[in-house]
């Protein structure tokens, strides 16, 4: 695997009628949390792409951190079943 999508969250706007949503992958290749943003717009269902980014996971939030650390255990025990 290179990019495994793990999180997704919306986050509230100054404006009422738009919603920010960021898109978080894991690339195991780097050992970087890279991000997709979006702009939601509810109403008409809509989105609009904003930015691409990435976070060293030393930068990365405690909370998104803990997802990241289950999202790869639970990955890494699928694949040692497989086997």
């Amino acid at each position: 695997m290179a990019t495994s999508f793990f999180h997704e969250e919306t986050i509230p706007t100054d404006d009422d009628t738009v919603m920010e949503l960021v898109r978080y992958y894991y690339d195991d290749i780097s050992a970087v949390v890279l991000t997709r943003s979006f702009h939601l717009f509810p109403a008409t269902a809509e989105r609009e792409f904003l930015d691409n980014g990435h976070i060293p996971f030393a930068d990365l939030r405690a909370d998104l951190k803990v997802l990241l650390i289950r999202f790869l255990y639970h990955r890494n025990d699928k694949d040692e079943v497989s086997s």
